[in-house]
């Protein structure tokens, strides 16, 4: 089981009051009209509002346990909503479709995954090859303190504590992780205690390593899958990209080709 087929249990009830990055996709939609391409969508949470706003969407993902959670609030919607949406179970990496899009977007620390400047480039190239040339493109990461890297180690905290829908039972998360310096690598353990009646715990652990990144790594990754950084933000409310800001929003124009401009 991946770490997604195990986490899709518990993503919406984390995820559920995460809506700060939602009128971003929204202003960018404006810009761009449709149709939108989101590459790693998950469950829906951002898919889900654009296609509310009137705009046609395609969302994948390579987890079936998450795309099963996401037609499960698609049937929800209105018939003239879900028209709209189209999911796809693809690798970011390697797909294909039969449309060009106008607006691309992987959110919330989604690119993460990829670990491997193979994988990454895969991904963002295959993302540029559905784009129509001066495409919109956004990405969006965490700033990465240096500090907050140099203090992590293997304690293990609370996180944070919910209530399960299908129950009123609570469900408590912990955190454990390390971090690989040399290689960029978090590798973080969730533990889900679902507290049963009487007190038993029923646990739940999953293991995910994440690749974090630096600003200029990822400007030289774009130019060489065929974008132009238009602009690198700190926040959902582009402010200036600086010490200290939570986020690293990069906002990138697809080029007609995939020749980096630093080889012109």
């Amino acid at each position: 089981m991946t770490g997604y087929e195990a986490l899709a249990r518990f993503y919406d009830l984390e995820h559920k009051d995460i809506t700060a990055d939602v009128d971003l996709y929204l202003n960018f939609a404006r810009r761009c009209g449709s149709p939108i391409l989101e590459p790693g969508c998950g469950t829906g949470r951002v898919l889900i509002p654009l296609a509310q706003a009137g705009y046609q969407v395609t969302g994948l993902d390579n987890s079936p346990a998450m795309l099963s959670r996401a037609r499960q609030r698609l049937a929800s919607l209105p018939p003239e909503v879900q028209a709209r949406i189209h999911l796809i179970q693809a690798d970011a990496r390697n797909f294909a479709l039969a449309r060009r899009y106008t607006m691309a977007f992987i959110a919330l620390n989604g690119f993460m995954h990829f670990l491997t400047l193979q994988d990454q480039l895969q991904a963002l190239r295959c993302i540029h090859r559905h784009l129509h040339p001066g495409a919109t493109f956004i990405l969006d990461l965490p700033h990465i303190s240096l500090s907050a890297l140099v203090t992590s180690d293997e304690r293990v905290s609370v996180y944070d504590e919910y209530e399960d829908p299908e129950t009123g039972l609570p469900i408590q998360k912990w955190v454990s992780g390390a971090v690989d310096p040399a290689h960029q690598l978090q590798r973080l353990r969730f533990i889900y205690d679902q507290i049963q009646p009487g007190g038993t715990v029923k646990r739940t652990a999953i293991n995910f390593t994440l690749r974090y990144f630096f600003r200029y790594e990822l400007e030289l990754l774009l130019d060489k899958a065929g974008f132009d950084v238009e602009g690198v933000y700190g926040s959902y409310e582009l402010d200036a990209y600086q010490d200290p800001c939570e986020r690293m929003l990069f906002v990138a124009r697809a080029r007609g080709d995939l020749t980096p401009h630093s080889s012109q």
